[in-house]
This record gives C-alpha cells, sequence and structure tokens, in this order.
C-alpha cells in the first residue's frame, strides 16, 4: 500500500508468507522537503530495525526495542526511512539475543552488520527481498522452534490483545509463569503488558475514524480512555484531532 501528498510517501509492504511468523511488515516514510518531520508515534508491540538513507547513503541503522510509551522522532530533510517491524520469535530465532535491555530505547548498529554497509537505497522491494533473504537464511540454519512459542506468537497476533490471561494459557498448554517467563527475557514485558499494547494499537483505527467508545476488550468508556492515554500520553479525540500532523502514524495503520 502507498499513500502520498506532494512532500511525503508512505509505503507498506507485507512480508513473504515463510517469513510472517518473524516479521509483521516493511515501511517506508519519505521527506521530500527542505525541513525536519517531527511526530509521535505508539506502542504497537512490535519491535524494530530502521534505516535512514539521504542521497542513497546510509546515514542511521537501529534496533528498537518494544516501546510502552509515546516516543516523538524527527526525520531529517530528503530522508527515506525504512522500517521492519519483527515479531516476538525473532529476538530468539532470528537475531539470537534478548531485546529486553533496549525496551523503551535504540541500540546502534554497526555497518557491517547484515553487511548492509555495501547495500546501495533504491527502493523498498528492493530492500525487502535483501532483508528476506537474510532472514531466510538464518531461519534455515535453526533447529526445530518449540511448537509452543510459535503457538504463542500465532494467537497473540491474532486477537490483537482481546484475550484473557488465563485463556492464552489454556490455548497453547503453558502456564502463564513460563509465557512470562519468556516475554521477560527476550521483549522485556510480561503478558499482561503486552496484551495491553496490542489492544491499544488495535483500537487506533476506530479512533481515527472518530469513534470514542470502545468496540470491545474494555470494561467501559473510562477504562478504554484511561488505557489510551497510558499508552499515548493523550485522550482519543486528541488523537484523532491531530492524525493528520502530530499523528500520522493512525492514518497509516493497516486494517487485518
Amino acid at each position: 500500500m502507498e499513500t502520498k501528498d506532494k512532500n511525503n510517501v508512505f509505503i507498506h509492504r507485507d512480508p513473504s508468507d515463510g517469513l510472517s511468523d518473524y516479521i509483521e511488515c516493511f515501511l517506508e516514510h519519505k521527506n521530500n522537503t527542505p525541513l525536519n518531520e517531527s511526530f509521535t508515534i505508539f506502542p504497537d508491540s512490535f519491535f524494530k530495525i530502521v534505516f535512514e538513507w539521504h542521497a542513497g547513503k546510509l546515514k542511521a541503522y537501529y534496533l528498537t526495542g518494544i516501546w510502552t510509551k509515546e516516543v516523538n522522532i524527527s526525520i531529517p530533510p530528503y530522508t527515506s526511512v525504512i522500517v521492519i517491524k519483527f515479531k516476538l520469535l525473532a529476538p530468539e530465532y532470528v537475531f539470537k539475543r534478548e531485546v529486553a535491555s533496549i525496551i523503551d530505547s535504540n541500540l546502534n548498529l554497526n555497518p557491517d552488520f547484515w553487511n548492509m554497509q555495501d547495500f546501495k537505497y533504491t527502493n523498498l522491494p528492493d530492500i525487502t527481498a535483501r532483508i528476506e533473504s537474510i532472514v531466510q537464511n538464518i531461519i534455515n540454519g535453526n533447529k526445530a522452534i518449540l511448537a509452543k512459542k510459535i503457538q504463542l506468537s500465532q494467537l497473540l497476533y491474532l486477537v490483537e490483545g482481546n484475550i484473557s490471561l488465563e485463556e492464552v494459557s489454556n490455548q497453547i498448554n503453558w502456564s502463564n509463569r513460563q509465557i512470562n517467563r519468556y516475554l521477560n527475557k527476550y521483549l522485556g514485558v510480561s503478558l499482561k503488558t503486552y496484551l495491553n499494547i496490542q489492544k491499544c494499537y488495535a483500537a487506533y483505527i476506530q479512533i481515527r475514524e472518530g469513534r470514542f467508545f470502545p468496540d470491545d476488550g474494555y470494561y467501559d468508556q473510562a477504562h478504554f480512555i484511561r488505557e489510551v492515554k497510558k499508552h499515548t500520553g493523550k485522550t482519543p479525540r486528541e488523537l484523532y484531532k491531530k492524525q493528520n500532523d502530530q499523528f500520522v502514524q493512525l492514518k497509516n495503520i493497516q486494517k487485518k
């Protein structure tokens, strides 16, 4: 999917089917203006690799942890930013490390990480193909993944936070203690926190449409407003009013 105006371009690409348990999507945001572009993004339950290209050259390259609160970002003039969103299996099976230690923060990557220093930026499809090839090669070298971990990941992304802790445990036959140990080790958050982030992120679609009473998953409107503000710093109405400038993330979220 591509959206654009005279100054900016936003492109969304889904991963290949074989990588959908590890990668959520690829995003590109182009700032085609001579000014810094500043806006606020919100927690979405994914950790990310972020590239910044200017004049075809890689200027910044970093890994982010899971975000639990809003963060202000700025894109320099005439810069293309590409983001790869990774799912909860990726720390262990793609990166071979945890991202819990960088929760709500970034880690600069060496230019030779995944040999990106020699890669010349052209377009998102080329970046997508290169990253997918790298990730696929890593996955091919893995031992078998514990079935419960795959089931956990697939279930959580399917229900988008609208499930109880007990039901998660029952559906995959894994205790909450085991699930919390796994999530805290690799992502730095508990199952409850993870579900709350997912549920809030799913609600952004109804907020951008001007619907401020929760569709599902919240006790009442007061609970909904309280949870949204906890993760974004704003009420649903405040998000709606500024979705075309400060909170552009809202209008670019994809419906499942």
